[in-house]
């Protein structure tokens, strides 16, 4: 059974804490609320990261490593930040979005393409081995790709 004087001083205690927990809640960024700046300099980051683990382990020659900056370099342009801002994109009509939609993802799809090519020439200057090595780091064993390894 649960007592007047037990229940009393839970709820003190549970108030009091969430009173002092409010300022600290009230500085944390809430969902998409930022420019996402520092998501985006986090998987920069990341792929940094990757980046210089494949190649070292890779352990390529002067020959590969032009190929290798050459492929590091197509990747980049993926990356960029969308150009338009929210307040452009709410002024449009529904068609003008689906349009403008279509024409990012037509830039995405040519420099993937372009990407695709240059990847191709890369894996054809690899060793048997140095293959092997490439198509681990980036192989993922769940859904999602990379996320989670290091």
């Amino acid at each position: 059974m649960i007592r007047p004087r037990h229940l009393i001083q839970s709820l003190l205690v549970a108030s009091t804490l969430g009173a002092v927990a409010i300022p600290a809640l009230a500085d944390a960024p809430c969902g998409r609320m930022g420019d996402g700046s520092g998501y985006r300099e986090h998987r920069a980051e990341h792929m940094e990261q990757h980046h210089k683990k494949v190649h070292d382990a890779l352990k390529l020659t002067p020959e590969q490593d032009v190929a290798w900056k050459k492929l590091v370099d197509s990747e980049h342009p993926m990356h960029k930040p969308e150009a338009g801002k929210a307040e452009d994109w709410a002024k449009l009509t529904t068609p003008e979005r689906a349009e403008k939609m279509l024409e990012r993802m037509k830039t995405h799809e040519a420099a993937m393409a372009s990407h695709i090519v240059v990847l191709k020439e890369f894996y054809a200057v690899l060793t048997p081995e140095q293959k092997k090595i490439f198509d681990d780091s980036h192989r993922g064993t769940r859904r999602g790709g990379m996320r989670g390894k290091q």
